[in-house]
Parts: C-alpha cells; structure tokens; sequence
C-alpha cells in the first residue's frame, strides 16, 4: 500500500533521541532513511538498557525502519562521498552543533551548493543564533532552562525532572512536521530551505503555551510546583483500596457528574466551589472527598466507574502492564519486531492513524554499515562500496 512519504530519501546523521526520533517518524510513514554512522558506529548504540548480548534496547526501539551505512566525515574522501550522496537525497538531519555540523559539511550553505532542492534539518539545544548556540545541550539540562523543572514535583522537593525526556521527543516531533511541511512548501514552490530547532526553543514553546509567561506578566505570579494536582480545575493522582487512579476534572459538566458520582451532590452547590478556579483554591476540600471514595475501591473498579460516568480517569499502571492493556492492543501501540541477536522485541506503535496511507514498521534497527554495499553500489555505482573501503571512507 502507498505512504505518504514513499519516494523520499533521508539521511540521517542524528544520534541519541531527538533526530533518531523525527527520522523515525518519517520512516513509518515511508520514507527512506538511511541512518549515517561513524565506521565504528555512533555512542547511542551503547546507551542502556542493554539487552542479553548487550545491545541497546534505547538504539533499537528509535531506530527501526532504517537502513543504516557508514562515512567518516573526519576523511577527505568521506567528505567527498557526503557530497555525492546528497545529490541523491531529499532530506538530511543532522544534530551537531553549529561549528561542528560546518566542519564536517553538514552545515545548509555547503549542502545547499551541492542540492538545491535539498531540505535540510538542523537539531541542537539553543539553534544557530544568540549567545548560547556554540554550546551542547541535553533534555534534562532544557527542563531545567525552561522553567518546566521549577514546575514539576511536590512544592517540598521542587525543582524535579520528568522521567520522560520530553522536550527531546518533542523537538524530534517538530522536526517530523517541520520535514514535511518543508517538503509540501518545495512542491509548491521549488523551493528548498533549511530548518533550525532547538530543544530551548521546544521547551519555552511548551512552558508559553502553557500560560506560565502571560501569568507572571499579567498576574505577577510565578507558577511554582503543585505535586499531582491538576492546575486550576479538579484531579490529582489518588489513592484506592488497591492501587491509584488519575482523575482530570475540568468544568461545569465534568463538576457535576463527579459530584454526583461520589455521592457528594451538595458539592455541586457549595458557595466556595463555584467555578474551576474557587475549587483549585478549595483542593484539600475537593480531593478529601474524592478521596474517601477512591479509598473504599480497588483502582480498576474506580477507573471503569468513572469512565462510565464520562470522567476523564487512568488507572495508574507500571511499565511491565502496559502492552497488555486492550487500548494498547486497540491501538496497535506495542508491536514487535524480530531484531538480530534479541529476537522479539516490543516497540512503539504508529500514533498516527491514516485511513488511506498508513504507516508501517517493516525492518529492525540496522547493524553498523548493514546496507553500505547495497546503497553505495545502488546510488553511487557499481563498486563504489568496495573503492569507498580502500579509501577508508566508510
């Protein structure tokens, strides 16, 4: 069946999550992504957790629908070589830093020279500008920069990180849609462009969204850590009879169905819980009687009763229970795909749900230079893969 994306080819210098995790995207959705590596291969291969034989489960499970060559960058040749696979490339990601990425050609002025029609994208932690551009930068370093640290955790044990990195996930989400929304303006136009994300830029989009900067603008206030309570509305993470459940309630409608729910209806009308923000101010009042109804029930009863009511609820789950679950298996979010020396591996599932051009996961993460014969011969002609050695270029 047709993608979306078939037909396009990407090279993909990235390493670790962010770019590894756009290129990935772009993959499930059909395009070619040939994942670049050092002759020895890149770090990220041995970021735990580590498998039986000792290979990264992290490197397998955000590099599957790849195929996967080396270039040595450092070389003259290998230089030469990236010049002539670009002529033949749609896309490039790369995540180095600015005077790196010039050094080793990656940089969109020398790319631009070789391919026109070139989309380039270019991943660091604070982009191509400013003061902080020469610098590295890594999730948790951009939690903290952002101000999403200062926010998270109970207000005793504040500023505290998400487990999650997910301002590299979201930088690597931004590039997925900023590929492809390049790639539909080249259509149009003809015309090519380079794109600058950085995981500062990410992380302040997020934390803006969120209101934060209007509220101390407006407000004077500084929004600071509140545990697991749900800003300005009603729901926090409470305790059952067995187990914990989340509960989101925001709004009228939501108000009264929980009310009625836990048996509290006179809630409902309670002069100091007027409106979402009086029952945020009032929480200890709102969750204690949430609470001594949780409490009384196991968290699955909990969960299956409010979400017949129309409540937003999760039954709060450790890692080892998700694939599992039937909305998991609904969603095909846990596939697995048979990866060489680990056999069955569970991975992350296709979020995105086309009617008529869906994804597909079809290959395991490419071993170091698994495809370098088949796609330097291909592209570059027949025994190119074998002078390329003798060059130690790849």
């Amino acid at each position: 069946m047709a993608r979306i994306l078939d037909g396009i080819r990407v090279l993909d210098f990235g390493r670790y999550i962010a770019a590894p995790f756009c290129c990935q995207l772009l993959a499930d959705m059909g395009a070619d992504v040939i994942r670049v590596e050092r002759p020895e291969g890149e770090p990220d291969r041995l970021r735990g957790p580590l498998g039986p034989g000792g290979q990264s489960l992290y490197y397998v499970a955000l590099n599957r629908n790849k195929r996967g060559i080396t270039l040595n960058l450092d070389s003259d040749a290998g230089r030469r070589t990236l010049a002539e696979l670009t002529k033949h490339t749609d896309v490039l990601v790369h995540n180095q830093p600015i005077t790196r990425a010039q050094a080793l050609g990656l940089d969109y002025p020398q790319l631009r020279q070789i391919n026109p029609r070139l989309v380039s994208l270019a991943i660091s932690g604070f982009g191509s500008v400013g003061p902080y551009a020469p610098y590295t930068s890594l999730d948790i370093a951009v939690q903290a920069l952002s101000g999403a640290a200062s926010m998270t955790g109970p207000p005793e044990a504040s500023p505290m990180l998400s487990h999650i990195p997910f301002e590299d996930f979201g930088t690597g989400l931004y590039g997925a849609l900023a590929v492809t929304l390049a790639l539909f303006h080249r259509e149009r136009t003809g015309q090519a462009q380079n794109v600058d994300l950085a995981l500062f830029a990410t992380g302040l989009s997020f934390v803006a969204a969120y209101g934060v900067l209007a509220e101390v603008a407006l407000n004077g206030v500084v929004r600071r850590a509140v545990g697991n309570n749900v800003i300005f509305a009603v729901g926090g993470i409470y305790r059952c009879r067995e187990g914990h459940v989340a509960i989101a309630c925001a709004a009228e409608p939501l108000w009264r169905r929980l009310c009625r729910l836990i048996e509290r209806p006179e809630l409902i009308d309670d002069p100091r819980l007027k409106n979402d923000i009086d029952r945020y101010q009032h929480r200890d009042l709102v969750d204690q009687a949430i609470s001594n109804w949780t409490r009384q029930r196991p968290a699955a009863e909990a969960a299956r009763a409010m979400a017949e009511a129309g409540i937003p609820v999760g039954e709060v789950q450790s890692v080892d229970q998700i694939e599992s679950h039937p909305q998991t298996k609904a969603l095909q979010m846990a596939p697995i795909i048979q990866q060489p020396e680990l056999g069955a591996v569970p991975v992350s599932g296709i979020a995105m749900k086309f009617s008529e051009t869906p994804g597909a996961i079809e290959r395991p993460a490419p071993a170091v230079g698994e495809h370098n014969q088949e796609i330097y011969d291909r592209l570059l002609g027949a025994g190119a893969c074998e002078r390329l050695k003798r060059e130690s270029a790849i």
